[in-house]
């Protein structure tokens, strides 16, 4: 038929990209609470995705903000700002009313980069970019809690995000998030969590982050 598209021009299709998840996430009464020892992580992707498994990520909530750690499996070696995805760093894509009819980054959307290490002063920042007429404030990053522990062969990096920095963040009235993140490691390819930066615009494609389920018990 006259207009078809070759099929080998077409992005390739990945089992994960059939399936929509969706995940409970733990209530932290304690802000301080170590929680990788609490036994709960998000599952492993990297099968689904085609990639190596280096990192394991922990996330938490409660009314205050979200709480999360990160530990990578491998020694911190160098990171960069603004070409964060250069070096060793965590990328969190949230979206506070998880509107999975967008196609497209909505004023509810967030992306937040944690570094390693500081460069020039900085190690949180949110970079969303958002559409004309979405556009508000982004957060503070003074705001934003981050500590690093560097180990021989690892290090873990843990962070808190203030409900101030989320803008339309809710639990009681919405009791669900749209979240994904990438993991970047220095000269070596980065982890996804539910879809990867290879094919998609991660921040353009909210539509395509897993359900997190705000639960309390």
């Amino acid at each position: 038929m006259s207009g078809d598209i070759p099929f080998e021009t077409l992005d390739p299709l990945l089992p994960i990209d059939f399936f929509s998840m969706g995940i409970d996430l733990p209530y932290a009464k304690d802000t301080a609470k170590k929680f990788l020892r609490q036994g709960f992580q998000l599952p492993d992707m990297s099968h689904h995705l085609g990639e190596e498994k280096f990192a394991d990520v922990s996330l938490f909530w409660n009314e205050e903000g979200l709480l999360g750690e990160v530990d990578v499996q491998k020694p911190f070696e160098h990171s960069s700002f603004p070409e964060y995805s250069q070096g060793d760093s965590i990328e969190l894509f949230i979206d506070t009313r998880d509107r999975k009819v967008a196609g497209f980054a909505t004023r509810f959307c967030h992306h937040f980069v944690f570094l390693a290490t500081p460069v020039l002063g900085i190690q949180a920042e949110e970079m969303t970019r958002f559409r004309s007429e979405d556009s508000h404030a982004l957060c503070d990053p003074s705001q934003i809690t981050v500590s690093v522990a560097y180990g021989k062969k690892d290090y873990q990096l843990k962070f808190f995000i203030p409900s101030s920095c989320l803008h339309g963040y809710d639990p009681q009235t919405f009791p669900r998030l749209g979240l994904t993140y990438k993991i970047n490691r220095y000269k070596g390819p980065s982890q996804h969590f539910s879809v990867s930066s290879i094919y998609f615009d991660i921040m353009q494609h909210p539509s395509l982050w897993s359900h997190l389920h705000l639960v309390n018990n």
